[in-house]
Protein backbone atom coordinates (compact mmCIF):
# COMPACT_ATOMS: atom_id res chain seq x y z
CA UNK A 1 0.00 0.00 0.00
CA UNK A 2 1.43 3.54 -0.61
CA UNK A 3 2.53 5.58 1.88
CA UNK A 4 0.90 9.26 1.42
CA UNK A 5 4.04 11.95 1.15
CA UNK A 6 3.82 13.91 4.19
CA UNK A 7 7.09 16.54 4.86
CA UNK A 8 9.55 16.65 7.85
CA UNK A 9 9.17 13.19 9.07
CA UNK A 10 11.98 11.37 10.76
CA UNK A 11 15.05 9.55 8.80
CA UNK A 12 13.54 5.82 9.94
CA UNK A 13 10.20 6.44 8.79
CA UNK A 14 10.78 8.68 5.39
CA UNK A 15 13.44 5.71 4.84
CA UNK A 16 10.42 2.58 5.01
CA UNK A 17 7.82 5.28 3.45
CA UNK A 18 10.69 5.53 0.40
CA UNK A 19 11.17 1.53 -0.06
CA UNK A 20 7.37 1.24 0.48
CA UNK A 21 6.91 3.53 -2.41
CA UNK A 22 9.61 2.04 -4.61
CA UNK A 23 8.03 -1.79 -4.16
CA UNK A 24 4.80 -0.04 -5.32
CA UNK A 25 6.10 1.43 -8.14
CA UNK A 26 7.66 -1.95 -8.62
CA UNK A 27 4.61 -3.73 -9.08
CA UNK A 28 2.60 -1.28 -10.66
CA UNK A 29 4.97 -1.37 -13.75
CA UNK A 30 4.94 -4.87 -13.75
CA UNK A 31 1.67 -5.20 -13.89
CA UNK A 32 1.92 -2.19 -16.86
CA UNK A 33 4.18 -4.81 -18.87
CA UNK A 34 1.37 -7.31 -18.59
CA UNK A 35 -1.27 -5.67 -19.94
CA UNK A 36 0.42 -3.71 -22.63
CA UNK A 37 1.64 -6.90 -23.92
CA UNK A 38 -2.28 -8.50 -23.69
CA UNK A 39 -3.42 -5.16 -25.29
CA UNK A 40 -0.70 -5.67 -27.43
CA UNK A 41 -0.97 -9.31 -28.33
CA UNK A 42 -4.74 -9.52 -28.92
CA UNK A 43 -5.09 -6.11 -31.17
CA UNK A 44 -7.25 -4.59 -28.73
CA UNK A 45 -5.84 -1.15 -28.88
CA UNK A 46 -8.16 -1.32 -32.67
CA UNK A 47 -11.13 -2.21 -30.74
CA UNK A 48 -10.31 0.99 -28.30
CA UNK A 49 -10.09 3.53 -31.93
CA UNK A 50 -6.13 2.83 -32.67
CA UNK A 51 -4.36 1.45 -35.39
CA UNK A 52 -1.17 0.61 -33.27
CA UNK A 53 0.01 0.39 -29.63
CA UNK A 54 2.59 3.17 -30.54
CA UNK A 55 -0.74 5.23 -31.24
CA UNK A 56 -2.61 4.13 -28.18
CA UNK A 57 0.15 4.56 -25.85
CA UNK A 58 1.28 7.72 -26.78
CA UNK A 59 -2.74 9.53 -26.36
CA UNK A 60 -4.10 6.69 -24.07
CA UNK A 61 -0.81 6.58 -21.33
CA UNK A 62 0.78 9.90 -22.52
CA UNK A 63 4.16 7.35 -22.80
CA UNK A 64 7.12 9.24 -24.31
CA UNK A 65 8.76 7.58 -27.33
CA UNK A 66 11.96 6.40 -25.10
CA UNK A 67 8.63 4.45 -22.92
CA UNK A 68 6.88 3.11 -26.21
CA UNK A 69 10.28 1.55 -27.33
CA UNK A 70 10.77 0.30 -23.61
CA UNK A 71 6.93 -1.38 -22.97
CA UNK A 72 7.70 -2.81 -26.71
CA UNK A 73 10.94 -4.28 -26.48
CA UNK A 74 10.18 -5.89 -23.08
CA UNK A 75 6.62 -7.34 -24.11
CA UNK A 76 8.31 -8.71 -27.28
CA UNK A 77 11.25 -10.34 -25.62
CA UNK A 78 9.20 -11.41 -23.14
CA UNK A 79 7.31 -13.66 -25.46
CA UNK A 80 10.43 -15.62 -26.76
CA UNK A 81 11.37 -15.85 -23.34
CA UNK A 82 8.23 -18.16 -21.50
CA UNK A 83 10.42 -19.35 -18.51
CA UNK A 84 11.56 -15.41 -17.84
CA UNK A 85 7.80 -14.22 -18.62
CA UNK A 86 6.56 -16.74 -16.28
CA UNK A 87 9.01 -15.61 -13.29
CA UNK A 88 8.31 -12.12 -13.74
CA UNK A 89 5.45 -11.73 -10.52
CA UNK A 90 8.68 -13.80 -8.75
CA UNK A 91 11.77 -11.38 -9.93
CA UNK A 92 10.03 -8.25 -10.90
CA UNK A 93 10.35 -5.76 -13.42
CA UNK A 94 13.72 -4.00 -13.50
CA UNK A 95 15.32 -7.64 -13.28
CA UNK A 96 13.46 -9.37 -15.90
CA UNK A 97 14.30 -5.69 -17.69
CA UNK A 98 17.95 -6.38 -17.31
CA UNK A 99 18.29 -9.93 -17.93
CA UNK A 100 16.35 -9.72 -21.42
CA UNK A 101 19.19 -7.57 -22.41
CA UNK A 102 21.66 -10.92 -22.68
CA UNK A 103 19.03 -14.04 -22.53
CA UNK A 104 18.62 -16.52 -25.12
CA UNK A 105 15.99 -19.21 -25.30
CA UNK A 106 18.85 -21.68 -24.09
CA UNK A 107 19.88 -19.68 -21.33
CA UNK A 108 16.76 -17.76 -20.02
CA UNK A 109 16.56 -20.70 -16.82
CA UNK A 110 20.13 -19.64 -15.85
CA UNK A 111 19.31 -15.95 -15.72
CA UNK A 112 16.17 -16.43 -13.98
CA UNK A 113 18.14 -18.11 -11.10
CA UNK A 114 20.50 -15.66 -11.25
CA UNK A 115 17.63 -13.13 -10.59
CA UNK A 116 16.50 -15.02 -7.88
CA UNK A 117 19.26 -15.67 -6.10
CA UNK A 118 21.47 -11.71 -6.50
CA UNK A 119 20.23 -8.27 -5.55
CA UNK A 120 19.47 -6.09 -8.61
CA UNK A 121 22.96 -4.37 -8.13
CA UNK A 122 24.48 -7.62 -8.32
CA UNK A 123 22.60 -8.68 -11.32
CA UNK A 124 23.09 -5.40 -13.20
CA UNK A 125 27.24 -5.95 -12.73
CA UNK A 126 27.06 -9.52 -13.99
CA UNK A 127 24.56 -8.30 -17.58
CA UNK A 128 27.49 -5.59 -17.82
CA UNK A 129 30.35 -8.24 -17.63
CA UNK A 130 28.47 -10.79 -20.32
CA UNK A 131 27.65 -7.86 -22.71
CA UNK A 132 31.18 -6.93 -22.46
CA UNK A 133 32.70 -10.49 -23.05
CA UNK A 134 30.47 -11.21 -25.93
CA UNK A 135 31.72 -7.62 -27.57
CA UNK A 136 35.07 -9.08 -26.97
CA UNK A 137 36.18 -6.07 -24.93
CA UNK A 138 39.71 -6.13 -23.67
CA UNK A 139 38.25 -4.56 -19.91
CA UNK A 140 36.32 -7.86 -19.84
CA UNK A 141 40.02 -10.05 -18.97
CA UNK A 142 40.18 -7.63 -15.74
CA UNK A 143 38.25 -9.48 -13.93
CA UNK A 144 38.43 -13.18 -12.73
CA UNK A 145 34.60 -14.38 -14.02
CA UNK A 146 32.90 -17.11 -12.93
CA UNK A 147 33.08 -20.04 -15.08
CA UNK A 148 29.77 -19.66 -16.78
CA UNK A 149 30.14 -16.49 -18.01
CA UNK A 150 31.81 -17.54 -21.23
CA UNK A 151 29.01 -19.85 -22.02
CA UNK A 152 26.29 -17.15 -21.05
CA UNK A 153 28.10 -14.58 -23.32
CA UNK A 154 28.48 -16.57 -26.53
CA UNK A 155 24.40 -16.23 -26.66
CA UNK A 156 24.20 -12.57 -25.90
CA UNK A 157 22.27 -11.02 -29.26
CA UNK A 158 24.17 -8.77 -31.09
CA UNK A 159 22.93 -5.68 -31.97
CA UNK A 160 23.12 -3.79 -34.91
CA UNK A 161 22.58 0.33 -35.08
CA UNK A 162 22.38 1.87 -38.57
CA UNK A 163 21.60 5.78 -38.58
CA UNK A 164 19.13 6.97 -41.19
CA UNK A 165 18.01 10.33 -42.39
CA UNK A 166 14.58 10.66 -42.53
CA UNK A 167 14.01 10.10 -46.31
CA UNK A 168 15.97 6.87 -45.67
CA UNK A 169 14.04 5.87 -43.01
CA UNK A 170 10.98 6.18 -45.18
CA UNK A 171 12.41 4.07 -47.86
CA UNK A 172 13.13 1.63 -44.85
CA UNK A 173 9.48 1.45 -43.76
CA UNK A 174 7.96 1.24 -47.58
CA UNK A 175 10.64 -1.69 -48.32
CA UNK A 176 9.48 -3.25 -44.42
CA UNK A 177 5.79 -2.98 -45.38
CA UNK A 178 5.94 -4.39 -48.88
CA UNK A 179 8.30 -7.60 -47.32
CA UNK A 180 5.00 -7.48 -44.99
CA UNK A 181 2.18 -7.44 -47.28
CA UNK A 182 3.92 -10.17 -49.45
CA UNK A 183 3.48 -12.54 -46.68
CA UNK A 184 6.83 -12.37 -44.49
CA UNK A 185 6.24 -13.37 -40.80
CA UNK A 186 8.91 -14.70 -38.04
CA UNK A 187 11.89 -12.86 -36.43
CA UNK A 188 12.38 -9.64 -37.83
CA UNK A 189 16.26 -10.37 -37.99
CA UNK A 190 15.76 -13.14 -40.09
CA UNK A 191 13.73 -11.90 -42.42
CA UNK A 192 16.40 -9.09 -43.02
CA UNK A 193 19.25 -11.59 -43.50
CA UNK A 194 16.76 -13.69 -46.01
CA UNK A 195 16.40 -10.27 -48.26
CA UNK A 196 20.20 -9.52 -48.06
CA UNK A 197 20.62 -13.63 -48.78
CA UNK A 198 18.18 -13.28 -51.90
CA UNK A 199 19.89 -9.92 -52.98
CA UNK A 200 23.96 -11.57 -52.93
CA UNK A 201 22.02 -14.41 -54.79
CA UNK A 202 20.77 -12.77 -57.69
CA UNK A 203 23.89 -10.70 -57.99
CA UNK A 204 26.05 -14.10 -57.98
CA UNK A 205 23.47 -15.06 -60.54
CA UNK A 206 23.79 -11.85 -62.89
CA UNK A 207 27.84 -12.63 -62.57
CA UNK A 208 27.96 -16.48 -63.37
CA UNK A 209 25.75 -15.05 -67.19
CA UNK A 210 28.80 -12.61 -67.68
CA UNK A 211 27.68 -9.71 -66.67
CA UNK A 212 30.17 -7.18 -65.02
CA UNK A 213 27.57 -5.55 -62.84
CA UNK A 214 24.66 -7.34 -61.78
CA UNK A 215 21.26 -6.14 -63.67
CA UNK A 216 18.65 -7.03 -61.03
CA UNK A 217 14.90 -7.08 -60.65
CA UNK A 218 12.93 -4.58 -61.85
CA UNK A 219 11.77 -2.38 -58.42
CA UNK A 220 8.67 -3.23 -56.93
CA UNK A 221 6.80 -0.49 -57.09
CA UNK A 222 7.72 1.48 -53.83
CA UNK A 223 6.59 5.05 -53.30
CA UNK A 224 7.98 7.63 -50.39
CA UNK A 225 4.87 9.83 -49.45
CA UNK A 226 5.82 12.93 -48.63
CA UNK A 227 4.05 16.21 -47.17
CA UNK A 228 5.19 19.77 -47.43
CA UNK A 229 3.85 22.28 -45.55
CA UNK A 230 2.35 25.51 -47.54
CA UNK A 231 3.42 28.00 -45.25
CA UNK A 232 6.78 27.06 -44.08
CA UNK A 233 7.69 25.07 -47.18
CA UNK A 234 8.88 22.26 -44.89
CA UNK A 235 9.04 19.05 -45.99
CA UNK A 236 8.29 15.64 -43.28
CA UNK A 237 8.79 11.72 -44.13
CA UNK A 238 6.44 9.89 -41.62
CA UNK A 239 6.56 12.91 -39.10
CA UNK A 240 10.33 13.38 -39.71
CA UNK A 241 12.00 16.66 -41.25
CA UNK A 242 13.79 16.51 -44.19
CA UNK A 243 16.81 18.21 -44.38
CA UNK A 244 16.97 21.28 -46.86
CA UNK A 245 19.20 19.72 -49.05
CA UNK A 246 16.84 16.06 -49.32
CA UNK A 247 13.86 18.56 -49.75
CA UNK A 248 15.16 20.29 -52.51
CA UNK A 249 16.30 16.92 -53.79
CA UNK A 250 13.01 14.90 -54.34
CA UNK A 251 11.56 17.74 -55.49
CA UNK A 252 13.40 17.31 -58.65
CA UNK A 253 11.72 14.24 -59.40
CA UNK A 254 8.37 13.93 -57.63
CA UNK A 255 4.81 12.75 -58.54
CA UNK A 256 3.01 15.54 -56.87
CA UNK A 257 -0.92 15.77 -55.18
CA UNK A 258 -2.37 18.98 -54.58
CA UNK A 259 -6.23 18.94 -52.98
CA UNK A 260 -8.84 19.65 -55.57
CA UNK A 261 -6.35 20.09 -58.36
CA UNK A 262 -5.03 17.46 -61.09
CA UNK A 263 -2.29 15.35 -59.93
CA UNK A 264 1.33 16.48 -61.78
CA UNK A 265 4.70 14.29 -62.21
CA UNK A 266 8.03 17.19 -62.04
CA UNK A 267 8.92 15.03 -64.93
CA UNK A 268 7.05 13.91 -67.67
CA UNK A 269 7.28 10.31 -67.59
CA UNK A 270 8.14 9.88 -71.04
CA UNK A 271 11.26 11.84 -70.54
CA UNK A 272 11.90 10.10 -67.64
CA UNK A 273 11.70 7.16 -69.66
CA UNK A 274 13.98 8.25 -72.06
CA UNK A 275 16.78 10.06 -69.78
CA UNK A 276 16.93 6.64 -67.92
CA UNK A 277 17.18 4.16 -71.14
CA UNK A 278 20.14 7.06 -72.62
CA UNK A 279 22.12 6.40 -69.04
CA UNK A 280 21.45 2.73 -69.11
CA UNK A 281 19.33 3.10 -65.43
CA UNK A 282 22.72 3.69 -63.55
CA UNK A 283 23.34 6.65 -61.69
CA UNK A 284 25.78 8.68 -63.39
CA UNK A 285 27.28 9.79 -60.26
CA UNK A 286 31.59 9.56 -60.25
CA UNK A 287 32.33 5.58 -59.57
CA UNK A 288 28.99 4.94 -58.46
CA UNK A 289 26.43 3.05 -61.21
CA UNK A 290 24.08 1.61 -58.82
CA UNK A 291 20.62 0.35 -60.66
CA UNK A 292 18.58 0.98 -57.87
CA UNK A 293 17.11 4.22 -56.48
CA UNK A 294 17.39 6.17 -59.44
CA UNK A 295 15.85 9.48 -59.16
CA UNK A 296 16.54 12.30 -62.67
CA UNK A 297 18.44 15.67 -61.70
CA UNK A 298 18.11 18.91 -63.08
CA UNK A 299 21.89 19.78 -64.45
CA UNK A 300 20.71 23.68 -63.98
CA UNK A 301 18.47 24.31 -61.65
CA UNK A 302 14.52 25.38 -62.07
CA UNK A 303 15.28 28.12 -60.45
CA UNK A 304 17.99 29.24 -62.80
CA UNK A 305 16.40 28.47 -66.20
CA UNK A 306 16.66 25.04 -66.15
CA UNK A 307 14.08 22.89 -68.26
CA UNK A 308 12.74 19.85 -68.27
CA UNK A 309 14.35 18.40 -71.52
CA UNK A 310 16.54 15.42 -71.41
CA UNK A 311 19.43 17.17 -72.00
CA UNK A 312 19.28 19.19 -68.98
CA UNK A 313 18.75 15.84 -66.88
CA UNK A 314 21.00 13.16 -65.53
CA UNK A 315 19.85 10.11 -63.50
CA UNK A 316 22.15 9.94 -60.03
CA UNK A 317 21.01 7.34 -57.39
CA UNK A 318 19.59 9.12 -53.86
CA UNK A 319 22.77 9.22 -52.22
CA UNK A 320 24.48 10.93 -55.14
CA UNK A 321 21.83 13.28 -55.45
CA UNK A 322 21.63 14.28 -51.91
CA UNK A 323 25.28 14.49 -52.38
CA UNK A 324 25.06 16.85 -55.17
CA UNK A 325 22.62 19.65 -53.55
CA UNK A 326 24.73 19.23 -50.43
CA UNK A 327 27.85 20.08 -51.78
CA UNK A 328 26.55 22.04 -54.68
CA UNK A 329 24.75 24.50 -51.37
CA UNK A 330 21.27 23.80 -53.33
CA UNK A 331 21.70 26.02 -56.13
CA UNK A 332 24.41 25.23 -58.55
CA UNK A 333 25.34 27.63 -61.07
CA UNK A 334 23.91 27.54 -64.31
CA UNK A 335 27.47 26.19 -66.25
CA UNK A 336 28.44 24.01 -63.77
CA UNK A 337 28.45 20.54 -65.15
CA UNK A 338 26.48 17.07 -64.40
CA UNK A 339 28.95 14.70 -62.75
CA UNK A 340 31.07 12.59 -64.99
CA UNK A 341 29.37 9.12 -65.71
CA UNK A 342 31.45 5.82 -64.87
CA UNK A 343 32.70 3.95 -67.84
CA UNK A 344 29.43 1.80 -69.14
CA UNK A 345 29.24 -1.40 -71.41
CA UNK A 346 27.38 -0.58 -74.53
CA UNK A 347 25.21 -3.94 -74.13
CA UNK A 348 24.71 -3.04 -70.36
CA UNK A 349 20.97 -2.58 -69.38
CA UNK A 350 18.81 -2.80 -66.56
CA UNK A 351 15.22 -2.46 -65.83
CA UNK A 352 15.92 -1.20 -62.40
CA UNK A 353 14.60 1.89 -61.91
CA UNK A 354 12.49 2.81 -58.74
CA UNK A 355 9.30 5.14 -59.05
CA UNK A 356 9.83 8.51 -58.42
CA UNK A 357 9.37 10.18 -54.70
CA UNK A 358 5.27 11.65 -54.11
CA UNK A 359 5.46 14.92 -52.48
CA UNK A 360 1.68 16.26 -51.70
Amino acid sequence: MLTEFVPGRPACEADAALKSASRVEAAARQCAVLWFGEILARGLYRELGYSSMPAYARAELGFSETRISDFMRLVQKLESLPAVKAALPEIGYTKAREIIQVASPRTEERWVEEARTSSRAQLVQKVKRVKARAAAKPAAALFAPPADEPALAAEVPVRVAVEFTPEQHARWEALWEQVRKRGATGDRAEVLLEALQCFAANNDMATSNGDTAPRGKPDSGIHIHLHQCPDCGQVEANGRVLGRADAVRVQCDAVIDRPGKRTTATIAPCTRREVLARDRHRCQGPGCGRTRFLEIHHRTPRAQGGTHDAANLVTLCASCHRLWHERRGLTAPAADPAPSPPAIRAAATSPGASPPSRAP
